[in-house]
């Protein structure tokens, strides 16, 4: 899904430069988020830029093994499968790390996660990180999906808060940022049950068909992004604090996590 391309100049066409962004909120929310990063990118690179997304994350890892991105902007352990699978170059991280949590109705004053016996927990991105850990972090209490609870997905954050206050789940499992996308409305319905783990930041990463000259220049503007009036306003937007390169080895503690995704990302028969 295309939201919108930067206008080359008419005398001199060129391939606009597509970023994939991981559909971890609604498109609608992504648009107004990634615009002054679009923006940016187009003036420092002097090339249309297309920020594009996926309806979910599976589409999303299609598309990207596919090579339909010359960049994206996805989840740790997507980026992580990508660069072993397919060879995608990790360019930076963003920071801070990601809280993941656990949502209940505000009037939902049980603090056991023992409440999920034999009920629903709520996902919205069930391939992602955050739900990745989270299910080992239950199963570090004696909570095992498919014996003690069922997942169930909901279409996009509005809805996961909807499940928890008709009662169907008791708890939803999400990232801070999926809370923070929640309407502030539906937002005043819930609170925050747990905070269970703090996961890493979303990578950003280049195809490896990318020549090398246009890697270096497209590195260097992303890691001077946050330094820029463009990127202060990308971070009120997003509530991301920075965007730095990626440390040596930083990927391989994202390791025991590659095998899960890769089962996570298969087709529902």
């Amino acid at each position: 899904m295309s939201f919108f391309a930067a206008t080359a100049v008419a005398q001199t066409p060129q391939k606009p430069l597509v970023m994939g962004v991981l559909p971890n909120v609604s498109a609608r929310a992504l648009l107004t988020m990634y615009q002054p990063f679009r923006d940016y990118l187009k003036d420092t690179l002097k090339s249309p830029v297309e920020i594009a997304t996926a309806a979910d994350f599976r589409s999303f890892s299609t598309e990207t093994r596919s090579g339909s991105y010359q960049l994206v902007v996805t989840a740790p352990n997507l980026g992580a499968m990508h660069q072993i699978d397919d060879k995608w170059r990790p360019v930076a991280i963003y920071e801070p790390q990601i809280p993941g949590i656990l949502v209940s109705a505000a009037g939902n004053l049980n603090n056991s996660v023992d409440q999920l016996r034999g009920k629903l927990l709520a996902v919205g991105n069930p391939q992602s990180l955050v739900v990745l850990r989270g299910l080992q972090w239950l199963r570090e209490r004696g909570l095992e999906e498919g014996r003690d609870f069922r997942l169930t997905r909901s279409a996009n954050e509005d809805s996961l808060g909807t499940l928890i206050r008709s009662g169907e789940a008791p708890l939803a499992m999400m990232s801070m940022g999926e809370f923070r996308a929640i309407s502030e409305n539906g937002r005043k319905e819930l609170r925050i049950h747990t905070e269970f783990a703090r996961v890493p930041g979303f990578l950003v990463m280049a195809n490896p068909a990318l020549p090398a000259p246009q890697l270096e220049a497209i590195s260097r503007a992303i890691l001077e992004f946050p330094d820029t009036d463009q990127g202060r306003e990308f971070f009120k937007r997003s509530g991301f604090a920075g965007i730095r390169a990626v440390k040596a080895g930083e990927l391989e503690a994202l390791a025991p996590y590659v095998a899960p995704t890769r089962n996570a990302l298969k087709p529902v028969n």
